[in-house]
């Protein structure tokens, strides 16, 4: 069998969410798989770990400059179809023969103000079409598979939940950088995300400043690493004007977010709506206690390592907080059941998964 995936997300060589889960899975199923044959569509020059791909995965680069996926590999798709064609994201080619495309999570319905027309424009028509045309879906969590029962009306049967992966790097082999590490405060929570107001990063701050002003002994300041996402504006409004509690740190390297988990005291997110949130198992695997909003998929990534919130509640963030930095006992607990939970996911289970489901609508 000729399995194409549409591989120009892993490609990306600022990889967030989805490109991370687009390399990944393709590196995992050359692993596991040499009995079928891969193409792999990219618009742009492939980045050089394509070229340790085993034989039986090819690359085609395809270039186009706009709507690459849904024209220009429509066009490839109606005159050299592999058998099946995965795309690791909410969209499909226009024309496409039997198709998988994972679904993330359906953010755009419960927060539509917090995106741009045209965004909301992209997922409306686009998400249809791929909701429609393909052949199986993947969710990768129980939440986001009941988003698409509960407001697509898409029927159970045609979705299959399998969780994203975790690869355990050597962490502690990675040192920061001068620059950040002069700007890192001796005691900190950690905040790490793109910077958009689904993730409530204002809601965080203010709790953040209250509980400041209420335990004034507390030596923590708010360390915030991420990249600006969009409408963003009212976040940067309130790190400036706590600045003197919030460090913000902006995009690092990815070998950076290691350490930078590792010297924090807590990890928090106070987001409004997650698809996954792989951020939960780098912090387990730095040894870093969780607390998290207690929504969507998040209880599903920590399970009964993390404490949970309601992201609206102030109060419960607070005390979220003072309840993990004021208790030795439970941060070592919290540690000790992260590491454990952190052995439930991994790539390969993601890759043998996904594989199965491609495989079968084959049959």
């Amino acid at each position: 069998m000729t399995i194409g995936i549409e591989a120009e997300r892993a490609n990306h060589p600022a990889k967030t969410g989805v490109e991370h889960y687009a390399k990944q899975l393709i590196l995992h199923l050359a692993q596991i798989d040499s009995e079928n044959n891969y193409i792999l569509y990219l618009r742009t020059k492939p980045e050089d770990w394509f070229l340790s791909l085993p034989k039986n995965f090819s690359v085609k680069v395809i270039p186009f400059p706009i709507f690459w996926t849904q024209l220009r590999l429509s066009w490839e798709m109606l005159w050299y179809p592999p058998d099946v064609l995965f795309v690791p994201a909410s969209t499909l080619p226009l024309i496409h023969p039997k198709s998988v495309y994972t679904e993330h999570d359906v953010a755009w319905i419960y927060y539509p103000e917090v995106f741009t027309f045209y965004m909301r424009w992209f997922h409306r028509i686009f998400s249809w079409l791929a909701r429609s045309g393909a052949k199986k879906i993947i969710a990768i969590s129980e939440a986001t598979k009941q988003d698409l029962i509960t407001h697509y009306k898409v029927t159970p049967e045609k979705i299959s939940v399998v969780a994203h992966g975790y690869e355990v790097s050597n962490n502690q082999l990675h040192e920061l950088s001068e620059e950040v590490n002069q700007k890192l405060p001796e005691k900190y929570i950690l905040f790490l995300s793109t910077i958009q107001p689904r993730k409530n990063l204002v809601g965080l701050i203010e709790a953040f400043a209250e509980l400041k002003q209420e335990h004034p002994e507390l030596p923590h300041k708010l360390v915030v690493v991420g990249g600006a996402g969009w409408k963003f504006e009212e976040s940067f409004q309130a790190m400036k004007a706590h600045e003197d509690i919030v460090v913000y740190l902006g995009r690092v390297k990815d070998n950076e977010r290691w350490p930078i988990y590792s010297k924090a005291d807590l990890f928090i997110n106070a987001s409004f709506y997650e698809g996954f949130g792989m951020w939960i198992l780098e912090a387990f695997e730095c040894g870093v206690p969780v607390a998290v909003s207690n929504i969507s998929s998040l209880p599903e990534v920590g399970g009964d390592a993390a404490i949970y919130f309601e992201p609206s509640d102030r109060d419960e963030i607070k005390n979220s907080i003072l309840k993990v930095l004021q208790n030795d006992n439970l941060k070592q607990e919290l540690i000790t059941k992260g590491k454990e939970r952190l052995k439930d996911f991994s790539w390969e289970k993601c890759a043998r998964e996904t594989l199965q489901v491609l495989t079968s609508i084959q049959k």
